[in-house]
Formats: C-alpha cells, structure tokens, sequence
C-alpha cells in the first residue's frame, strides 16, 4: 500500500498526462481528432467486480474506495460507478465489508451502484441484500437522486448530475435487466432528452469485443445471462437486447460500463445509435487476477481532446499502460 502524498503525486501525474495525451504519446485511437478544445476535464471512475476482493482481499478493495476519496477533488471527480458482483455469496459479512468502502465513497461523489448476478440469492426470485445496505431512503436524501424502478429497492436506479453547467443522466440496471426495467428505462431517458446518459449494467459487453448475444452467438460467449435463466431470473436480456431495445432508438447515450467477463476481462467497441452520434461500450473486470483483481480499476477522464481511459491500482501503486488497458476515444463536449 502506498502513503497519502504519494497518492497525491499519483493522481496529479493522471492530470498532467490526460492535459497532454492525444499530443504525440501514442494513445489517440486511429481516426480520433486530437485538436483540443478549451473543456475543463472531469474524472470518473469505475470500480469493476469487486467479489474477490470484499470476500478475500478486503483490504484491497478498502485500498480502492480510500483513494478514490482522498483523490476526488484533485481528480474533479463527479461521479463513481461499480459495474456489480459487489459481493461474492451476497452475505451480511461480505455486505458489511462492501459498506465500508461504499461509505467513504459517498462522502466524496455520487455512486451508482448495480447488482451482478453474484449479488443475488440464486434459490429466489431478484433477492439481493444490495438494498438493505445501500438503501433506497437514503439514496432518494442524495442531491442527484433521480428515481428507481421499485420504490423500496436500489437494484434499478438513476441519478440527475450538473457537470459545469452540463446536464448528465446516469442510468443504473439490474444484472441482465427484464423487460419492464428496460421499458421503465427508456421513459426515463425519454423524459430527458437534453441529458447526456450513461448507463451502468452488469453484463453488456464480451471480451470479444461485441455485446453479449445469445441469439446470434450463443454459449460460445461464456456467462451470457441467458445462460443463467431459473428460478433467480426467469427472464434476462443481454447487451444486444439492451441495446435494441434501449440504447440504439435514442441519442442521449454516450457511455455504457459493464463487468462480468473474467478471464481476460477488457473489452470495447464504439457504435452509432440514433442519430449518429457514437456509444463507447467498455468492459472491464480483473477478478481472475491475483488477489481478487489487484485493485485495478479504470479512470475515465472526459477531455477536450475525447475520453481518456487509464487503468490503475492504489493497491499496487501502478498503472497498466497496455493499449487495452490505456486509450482515448472520441468524445467532443
């Protein structure tokens, strides 16, 4: 572990190089237009499956959550997001660990929070313990709180941001949404058509580095949510459905992060939806790794150049600078 000004000097050096990245250094994506416009960049981060780490490792993940927030004003973070499987068994003692990190990380900046399928009691129907430790009346109390798909439950929920004047919606859903979460969804992106969105979900994208489609694909991509359906979850829609049915008839969503995938554990692609403008869907989850994942997780810093990716542990003190692991994608303000 590492101490607090080296922290510090950690998270100034993300500034300095997400203020010159697209200059010469090799990380612009090809055809991405690196002539900088004036734009106060802003920081978000994603913590992936976490799992291995509040069950095993919980020092890892409270290594994670104390830098995120010791590091939140030097980063201009705004927003925090956890792509699922929090826990590994969905137990109180597992829960109790998670909160720890859960609370510094509310102090800092807004969370969205979304249930894998390891959050859920696989012998009953959607039954996690998520709500009961981050709970629906104290996330309503939130500044940004913009609603939930059931009232007494977190597992759906979406959070109104003002980024410099800028509107945000961020969306989260439930490990391999159902229909009427999708339907609620899209009225809510709907009903705010001059927000940019971001959503937040489980399982999306593959290492493939295509959505996860059953009909088309199959098994041959491994931990597909209908591969998953029982008694916990009758009914299941994948990324491709996700994004038929949610994301490609709008034009508001710019972002979606998932997790899931071990194994490997990145993936990426970038496709238009309506109205032209792309959607960056980005994997990431690092469980396979030693110790639960190492305690890497991504930064995502919106510039005037596109949208820098960086790949870091504060558990490690490192970075890793591999071209899955560090990039920039187009995005313009």
């Amino acid at each position: 572990m590492i101490g607090r000004s080296m922290r510090t000097t950690l998270a100034l050096a993300v500034l300095l190089a997400t203020a010159t990245a697209g200059c010469g250094d090799g990380l612009v994506e090809p055809g991405v237009d690196a002539a900088p416009v004036p734009y106060d960049p802003w920081t978000l981060v994603v913590l992936p499956d976490s799992q291995g780490t509040v069950y095993q490792h919980p020092d890892v993940w409270l290594a994670q959550t104390r830098w995120i927030a010791e590091q939140a004003a030097t980063l201009d973070l705004r927003l925090v997001v956890h792509v699922g499987d929090i826990t590994e068994w969905n137990t109180p003692a597992e829960w109790e660990v998670a909160r720890r990190g859960i609370d510094e990380l509310e102090a800092a900046a807004p969370l969205v929070l979304v249930p894998g399928n390891h959050d859920y009691d696989v012998s009953a129907y959607r039954t996690s313990r998520l709500g009961a430790y981050w709970p629906a009346a104290a996330l309503a109390a939130r500044p940004t709180f913009g609603g939930l798909y059931e009232a007494d439950r977190t597992d759906n929920s979406y959070q109104l941001l003002d980024v410099d004047g800028a509107p945000w919606l961020v969306l989260g859903l439930e490990w391999g949404p159902r229909d009427a979460v999708l339907d609620w969804a899209g009225a809510v992106l709907d009903a705010h058509p001059d927000h940019r969105a971001i959503v937040v979900t489980h399982a999306f994208t593959y290492l493939d580095d295509r959505r996860y489609d059953w009909a088309t694909h199959g098994a041959a991509q491994r931990y597909n949510p209908h591969s998953y359906v029982g008694v916990a979850w009758p009914e299941v829609n994948d990324g491709e459905e996700i994004w038929q049915r949610l994301i490609a008839p709008r034009s508001s969503v710019e972002l979606v992060v998932s997790g899931h995938v071990p194994d490997e554990g990145v993936g990426r692609l970038s496709t238009p939806a309506a109205g032209g403008r792309p959607v960056h869907q980005l994997l990431a989850n690092f469980q396979s790794g030693p110790m639960g994942g190492s305690g890497y997780l991504r930064i995502m810093t919106f510039t005037g150049y596109g949208l820098d990716v960086r790949t870091y542990s504060p558990w490690l003190d490192r970075f890793e600078t591999a071209p899955e692991h560090q990039f920039v994608l187009p995005w313009a303000p």
